[in-house]
């Protein structure tokens, strides 16, 4: 039943099984966390969106993220010339406005922090995930200009000033 996978025992997720096509690379890791390059999305259907990223490495490593745009239907992704590189897109020719496309050629996930009795996210550092290749990187937004967001107790994010 899980020939040609590899397992973790995640303290938060319990035993993880994947095969090596579903690992997300991050060739400069997470900031903090630059050592953890091969991440396991962990999606539980109960309760999507959320979207667990599971260290491969250690099973006390695992990061809470939403897909950005459940937090923020209205953000732009900004990406630098080294982003881009590091995604494994060319930067040449790939200049347009449009491209990459959320969720045609890239994924982007609001990382979660604890906050109070709830959450918020930094969505001028959403991770960023090349859906052709498996490629991630946390893009620290050079303008800064989504901002910060926390859920509200009505259910609702809002902006942090």
């Amino acid at each position: 039943m899980f020939e040609n996978t590899e397992r973790i025992t995640s303290r938060w997720l319990g035993e993880i099984h994947w095969g090596l096509g579903c690992e997300l690379e991050f060739p400069a890791g997470l900031p903090g966390f630059e050592q953890e390059t091969r991440i396991i999305p962990v999606e539980i259907p109960l309760q999507r969106p959320l979207i667990y990223l599971q260290s491969a490495r250690q099973p006390d490593i695992c990061f809470l993220a939403l897909p950005v745009l459940a937090v923020c239907p209205e953000f732009e992704l900004q990406l630098s010339d080294d982003d881009r590189s590091l995604l494994e897109f060319d930067s040449a020719a790939d200049q347009t406005k449009t491209f990459p496309a959320l969720g045609t050629d890239v994924f982007c996930l609001a990382l979660l922090t604890p906050w109070k009795h709830s959450v918020q996210t930094n969505l001028d550092a959403p991770i960023v995930i090349n859906l052709h290749n498996r490629r991630g990187i946390q893009a620290v937004s050079p303008s800064c200009v989504a901002g910060s967001c926390r859920l509200g107790e009505d259910g609702t994010w809002e902006a942090v000033c």
